[in-house]
Formats: C-alpha cells, structure tokens, sequence
C-alpha cells in the first residue's frame, strides 16, 4: 500500500500526464489528479471499480474497452499513440497515449496501466502530424465559423484533392467529418460542465440550426444532449 501511494504521489506531481490503473475486467483502481480532473470528479472513491462505460457514452466506452481488452488478453503494448481528445474545458489537445499490461506475481496478466501525457509543444508531434498542425490550430479557433475545406487545403500548402486524401489517410475521417466531430466533442463537453441552454452551445460550436445539432449529436453519441446533459453532467 506504501508503493501504491508513493505512485500516486509521483503522478500527482505531473499536471500534464493522465496516469490510471484497471484490473483485468477493465475497471479502474487508481488515477492521478490530472484524470480525476479530466472526468469531472473529486475523488479517488468516485472512480474505483468503475468502468469507462460510467463516464462515457456507450460508442465512446466500446472503443476504450476494446483497446483495453487486446492489452490486457493479448499482452499488447500501445506505446505513443499520437492522438486528438478533447480537455476538461473543451478544447483539442494533442497527446501522447500508452497502455502496458500489468504482471502480476505469477507472471500472469492481472490488468492494465496507462498514460496519455499532454504534448504542450507543437514540436513534439511526430512528423507525419506537423503537417495538419496549422490546420488543426485553424479548426480549434474557428469552430463556430463556417469552415472551407478549401482553405483549410491552403493552410496545408495542398491542393484540395491531395488535401483530401492525405487527411483521411491520417486520421481516418474526411476532413468535414473532422469538423463535425471536433464541433460534437466541444459541445460534449460544453453539456456537462456548464449550464448553458443547448441552443447557445449549438452556436457557440458552428451549428447554426438547433435540431441538425441535435440530429447529429443523438446520432454521435447515441444520446440527445438533453438526455446526455442528465446522464454525464457534473454530480
């Protein structure tokens, strides 16, 4: 137990690094205060023996658990995963994510830990990323302007064809797919941790017309952003 907290000390001591620990059915044990701050919750009591499922929406959690479980049934590392999530004040980040099977005494896979550490300089993103950089940096200050993928091909130095298919070849999503997922995941979070009425979050995120933001969201989320307000709002 005094290791246990000697960890926990250590992590606590990293502001830009989500340090977490799940057993082998993928409930969590432990975190550090950056991820407790990250979920919306105070304590360690909050988050022990839950599973991803109770602080996301269910194709959110899926994907978590799928990960998790070829970690954990396939002694699989994920070593610095370059990825896009969205901050506890709604904003993209860039980060870094791992995810290393935990041994137990018997040699035998008793669960899982892991890291997702802020990149805070643009430097550190892996080369086949600067590229979208700017691009990225654009979509984030303008998310709720109109967006050209036109110009966001400009801001890229490429024609808007191999803008196109060079996007989607990175990060698996056309480049207004993006958008819309990056609008989506601001307004998540704009739900649970304001109370702003769902109309001034649907603007403040680029959608001008209350009910297309509600189809798409219902449709992302599997939840309207009434409901999903109700079920992942701060406690």
């Amino acid at each position: 137990m005094r290791d246990r907290g000697n960890v926990e000390e250590m992590f606590d001591l990293l502001p830009d690094i989500y340090f977490y620990i799940k057993d082998s059915n993928c409930r969590w044990v432990m975190c550090n205060t950056a991820c407790l701050r990250l979920l919306n919750f105070r304590n360690q009591a909050e988050v022990y023996g839950a599973t991803d499922g109770d602080f996301y929406p269910p194709r959110i959690a899926e994907m978590i658990y799928q990960d998790d479980r070829n970690v954990i049934d396939n002694n699989r590392r994920i070593i610095n995963r370059t990825e896009l999530i969205v901050d506890e004040t709604g904003h993209l980040i860039w980060v870094s994510t791992n995810k290393l099977p935990l041994t137990g005494v018997e040699g035998n896979v008793a669960g899982l830990m892991g890291t997702t550490r802020v990149l805070s300089r643009s430097e550190q993103l892996p080369d086949e990323y600067q590229q979208f950089r700017d691009v990225i940096d654009h979509i984030q200050d303008h998310v709720a302007d109109r967006i050209d993928v036109r110009e966001l091909a400009q801001i890229a130095c490429l024609s808007d064809s191999h803008f196109r298919k060079r996007f989607r070849a990175q990060f698996r999503l056309s480049p207004q797919e993006f958008v819309l997922r990056t609008r989506l995941q601001a307004a998540s979070k704009m739900l649970i941790s304001t109370d702003e009425p769902i109309v001034t979050i649907a603007l403040a995120c680029g959608f001008n017309d209350q009910s297309y933001f509600t189809r798409q969201f219902s449709r992302f989320f599997e939840q309207s952003p009434k409901r999903y307000r109700a079920t992942w709002g701060q406690k």
